[in-house]
């Protein structure tokens, strides 16, 4: 699933709907075009590649997503089926807001130490694979003053009662990221939310009850 949402293709023209399917298949050309966005050039990473199918030039959504300075992710919900979800950072909003945010638009599997730290900056608590388990970093996000908490679960009673507003647990398998575990407090509603990334890239979520 990681390689669906590194390299999910997005139509640059929207024209109606095709009858492509039929075979299972579709025949495209690799396309080897450049980008300009915003009047500065713009490389296409070698993990991605642009297509040309039917005359349309088809491009990996997250690389046009964030040259723009937008956020994308892959839901994967029961009530609303598969969402290719982009939005913008949230500038006018609470410190929780914008680091759930930055999860769940910025932070991907596969994502190396220093680039986590650049995102979040230094763990609460960090455990390494020297004892057999698994390697794993815990964040808490916007914690009231003197919150304190051990271990590496999420602190539900201390998201329950407003001492934190975000807990994530990061897992590590190789020096990368492996499964990414979020909790945190929904403004608006006041109810606590999860958001998981597994092993295999899909998503899980739901409100706690």
């Amino acid at each position: 699933m990681k390689k669906f949402i590194l390299g999910l293709a997005c139509g640059v023209l929207l024209t109606a709907s095709t009858a492509v399917y039929a075979s299972g298949t579709i025949q495209a050309y690799l396309f080897p075009v450049a980008f300009e966005i915003n009047g500065h050039e713009k490389k296409l990473d070698s993990e991605y590649t642009a297509l040309n199918f039917n005359g349309h030039a088809y491009v990996p959504v997250r690389f046009v997503a964030e040259s723009l300075g937008m956020g994308v992710r892959y839901i994967n919900s029961l009530e609303s089926g598969k969402v290719i979800s982009i939005m913008a950072e949230p500038t006018d909003a609470d410190e929780t807001t914008k680091k759930v945010w930055s999860i769940q638009y910025r932070l991907n599997l596969g994502h190396d130490e220093k680039y986590v730290k650049d995102l979040l900056g230094q763990p609460a608590v960090e455990r390494t694979n020297d004892d057999h388990q698994e390697a794993a970093w815990r964040y808490d996000i916007a914690p009231a003053a003197g919150y304190q908490y051990e271990g590496l679960t999420i602190d539900i009673h201390g998201l329950e009662q407003g001492k934190i507003g975000a807990q994530l647990i990061v897992f590590w398998k190789e020096g990368k990221v492996n499964k990414i575990e979020l909790w945190y407090k929904h403004t608006a509603s006041g109810k606590i939310v999860t958001h998981y990334v597994l092993p295999d890239g899909s998503t899980a979520g739901a409100i706690y009850e």
